[in-house]
Formats: C-alpha cells, structure tokens, sequence
C-alpha cells in the first residue's frame, strides 16, 4: 500500500504493530508504567501485556543520563514545560545502549493538582539493529500484577464490572484525542528517519 495514501493514523498503528513507536502510560502516584506489548518485545522484555515498576525503567537509564531525563519530567509536571520531551540512552535486553526520544504530557491530576497520569511516545534513533534476546526473570513486578492490561494503554486498575467496558472505551477516545499530537510529531519525527 502507498504509504501517502495512508492516513495518519493507519501509518501510527502501523509503527506501533511493528514496535518502532512505543506508547506509555506513566502512573506516578502507583509507581507504575505501561509500555505498548511490540514495543517492549521490541527491546527484550517479558510479559508485553503488563505494567512494570517505574523503578524496573528507571534502572535501564544510562547513569549519565538520568538526572536530565528527571529534571525534564519534573519541569512538566510542575507546569513550567507544557510537555516533557527527553533524549537518553536506555538499557535493552540484548542490544545494549539505544537511544531514545521519549515526548508525554500530563493528561490527568488530582484536585489538588498532583499529576496521577502521564502519557507519552518513545522512538528509538539508534542507527544499528535492535537484536533483543529474552533472558529477564518473567513473574510479578509491583501492584500490577495480574492486571488486565490488553488495551493500549491501561485503563482498569482492578476489576472490570458491569458497564466499565463502555467507559473504557470513551476513556481511550480521549486519552488518544489528548495524546495525538504528541503521537504525529512523533511519527513525522520517525518518518524523517526513515526517509534519510
């Protein structure tokens, strides 16, 4: 198919599937993040389907390089960027360093204005193939285990019961009408790199 015949969002879906745009949902009072499953296949990870300890992430961040990842994150959470936007080296399970652009915004906080959720894109700009291998201890990490995390991003913290189905789905139309300017700045930055 003729990718300038694609709309924007059949290409994003399409990067996504193939794991060359990871989406995440960052829960900062939970300490958990949620990567898309391709994505973290992508790079080596076990269980694709669920939220890992953000502390599993953060470990992964070149030492050099964290203190700027945090100082962005902490400057748009406290409102002094309007977006958070890193460049870092992050830690695969096989690959060894890849570098990342990682791009997020707050979309949700709590009455007294905390942010409780933060969602995001990552692209990896590494010029060398990504050769993961599987070699990390599958089992639980944190308070999500055994979560149902099957939708892009996680939406259900505990049990689904009668009529949250139907929520679910009017969340993830406004948590992506939230996040889709972030997503095709992300995707036009990806596009660029394949095009050079």
């Amino acid at each position: 198919m003729d990718t300038k015949a694609q709309t924007p969002a059949l290409r994003l879906q399409e990067a996504v599937d193939a794991g060359e745009l990871g989406l995440w949902d960052l829960r900062p009072e939970l300490e958990t993040v949620h990567y898309s499953p391709q994505w973290k296949l992508r790079l080596g990870f076990p269980e694709p389907h669920r939220a890992d300890s953000t502390h599993f992430w953060r470990c992964r961040v070149h030492p050099g390089d964290l203190p700027g990842m945090l100082t962005a994150m902490r400057e748009h959470l406290s409102g002094t960027e309007s977006t958070y936007e890193a460049t870092f080296r992050l830690r695969s399970n096989g690959s060894g360093y890849r570098v990342m652009l990682s791009r997020g915004r707050v979309i949700e906080k709590a009455a007294d204005g905390r942010a409780t959720r933060m969602v995001g894109t990552m692209v990896d700009l590494t010029p060398r193939p990504c050769t993961p291998q599987s070699g990390l201890a599958d089992g639980a990490r944190g308070p999500m285990a055994g979560a149902s995390l099957g939708l892009p991003f996680h939406l259900l913290l505990g049990a689904q019961r009668a009529g949250e189905a139907t929520a679910a789905a009017a969340e993830r139309r406004r948590v992506l009408n939230l996040v889709d300017d972030l997503m095709l700045a992300t995707l036009g930055h990806l596009e660029a790199l394949r095009a050079a």
